[in-house]
């Protein structure tokens, strides 16, 4: 595993550099206010070589927002995401999106975003699809579609490593072990997914935000997302049984989720938007 190293340096954000022998590779790109540190602990790792690919799990400015950066860094350097994806990064709200979130991130962790960030750097230069796989020399990088989290939510298995890179369709585990659900825009989605992933042969298990976990916490994974999600399902069921309006579920949602844990990751604003999306994609599959 010493080819799979782990470059995140602020909890809300990503960056996991997969070395291979002909190219290297990262799994997003993570926040844009910390960017100069993440690029520098990739070149660290890299030892004088490019970065050949950032592979993308979905178009969220704390997986990508850094994006414009490392273009910079390295100008040659491909963007790898499914169709969905890359027909987010090229819209002028997306990119509009991803500029304001990332300067409010940059206040709120006492940074401010650089005056030369570039909205065209957002766009794919690779397009990939379930499968696909993409060699690095000795290493594969295998595409899985995993939506749930998004439309264009992507997971990747390196089949030599037996390291499966998990995207937040399943939830996000924190760091006290419990299990935060992300479904923003299918409940079904999710379950395929979290099914999908787990047939899969691995033996090592990198999460959001986090790297790669040990053992246990990889070897109880699936398991904890699926009553997890099944949990969140039930919850917004009995709330809509209760004739709950939205501002009421909102608030009950808030109560049950909304810990500091959480809360230190990511701004109440940015959960209530979350919970509001969770809410409504369930009910939809209710009706």
């Amino acid at each position: 595993m010493h080819k799979y190293i782990n470059c995140i340096v602020h909890k809300s954000s990503e960056g996991n550099l997969l070395i291979g022998k002909d190219y290297t590779a990262l799994f997003d790109c993570g926040m844009a206010f910390c960017a100069k540190d993440t690029i520098q602990n990739v070149k660290n790792a890299l030892g004088g070589r490019p970065l050949d690919y950032i592979f993308a799990t979905h178009t969220h400015y704390d997986h990508i927002g850094a994006l414009p950066y490392f273009r910079e860094e390295w100008p040659q350097l491909r963007l790898a995401a499914i169709a969905a994806g890359a027909a987010v990064l090229v819209k002028d709200t997306p990119r509009r999106v991803f500029r304001e979130l990332s300067s409010s991130a940059a206040m709120r962790f006492g940074s401010k975003l650089d005056i030369n960030y570039d909205d065209n750097a957002f766009h794919a230069d690779i397009t990939v699809k379930d499968k696909d796989i993409i060699s690095l020399g000795e290493l594969s990088v295998e595409t899985l579609e995993t939506p749930g989290h998004t439309r264009d939510s992507v997971s990747y298995f390196i089949p030599e490593l037996e390291l499966l890179f998990m995207n937040e369709t399943p939830g996000v585990m924190m760091h006290d072990g419990k299990i935060y659900p992300t479904y923003l825009t299918s409940y079904t989605d999710t379950i395929n997914s979290i099914n999908k992933c787990r047939c899969l042969k691995f033996k090592h298990l990198s999460l959001p935000h986090r790297g790669v976990v040990s053992k246990e916490e990889a070897g109880g994974f699936f398991d904890k997302v699926m009553e997890a999600n099944i949990a969140c399902y039930n919850f917004i069921l009995d709330m809509k049984e209760k004739n709950l309006g939205e501002d009421e579920m909102i608030d009950s949602f808030f109560q049950k989720y909304g810990s500091d844990v959480i809360l230190s990751y990511q701004p109440k604003e940015a959960f209530i938007i979350n919970a509001r999306a969770t809410i409504a994609c369930t009910l939809k599959e209710l009706e």
